[in-house]
């Protein structure tokens, strides 16, 4: 009898992760042309660890070492910014220059539905900046951010607000979040966030940069040289699930 229960419990248990995996939806957006300049919007989530967008770079630069000198990479960021933050200065920063794409991050915790009043206007000035980015003749795209590390409950609601949001303005969406969850459950001992359990560890920005170059551009960074400081192995393994989280999300 015991058996059996602990079976049910395990049968109950893995229909619920299934029914889960079900329930978040699908990006309409699949893929996006490759850009050569990109801008990105956000906070701390973006500049730790000698910020995002110049991992990203490198990686572009080492991949199409030809063409280095045509890309641009540039951030906007706020310390614990909300979207709403980037009111000011966002408008005058897209018309500045031709940017092909602009990615939009709010707050660690703001797309989740659990507080509506924070995700509704997280909504709203998502809605008001996509306006202003495709006035300016780019296309706009989200940063789907990662769980904290003492909570990963917390990946599911951000990959749902982010698409969702996504979903509704035909926009772009990076699964970075996603690609956290994938590679912790391969490799639970790599650490991903900064001691604080918040902040991405340079591993953790690194696999970001690698989930953004594999969804930007549409291939693997498998075999890039860039390795951020990182070991080899280590750059690789994060290299193989940035392009595995991207293509099942695709």
């Amino acid at each position: 009898m015991r058996l059996a229960a602990a079976a049910s419990r395990g049968l109950l248990a893995a229909l619920l992760v299934a029914t889960a995996a079900l329930a978040q939806p699908a990006p309409k957006v699949k893929r996006i042309d490759p850009p050569k300049t990109v801008l990105f919007v956000g906070n701390s989530f973006n500049y730790y660890n000698n910020s995002l967008h110049g991992h990203l770079r490198n990686l572009v630069n080492e991949a199409d070492k030809a063409q280095a000198k045509s890309y641009t990479f540039k951030s906007m960021t706020i310390s614990g910014g909300y979207l709403l933050e980037h009111e000011g200065g966002l408008p005058h920063v897209v018309k500045s220059r031709k940017w092909d794409v602009v990615i939009l991050q709010g707050q660690s915790t703001e797309p989740m539905e659990s507080n509506k009043e924070r995700s509704d206007r997280f909504k709203a000035y998502a809605r008001q900046y996509d306006k202003v980015i495709r006035e300016s003749g780019a296309k706009t795209a989200f940063f789907m951010t990662w769980a904290y590390q003492d909570k990963p409950e917390m990946t599911a609601p951000l990959a749902e607000g982010y698409t969702n949001i996504a979903n509704e303005l035909e926009a772009f969406v990076v699964p970075v979040g996603l690609a956290f969850e994938r590679s912790l459950k391969a490799r639970p001992e790599l650490v991903l966030h900064f001691r604080d359990k918040q902040h991405p560890s340079l591993a953790g920005t690194y696999l970001a940069a690698c989930t953004f170059y594999a969804a930007l551009f549409g291939k693997s960074p498998e075999g890039i040289a860039y390795a951020a400081d990182l070991d080899k192995d280590t750059a690789s393994f994060l290299q193989g699930i940035a392009w595995e989280t991207v293509k099942a999300f695709y």
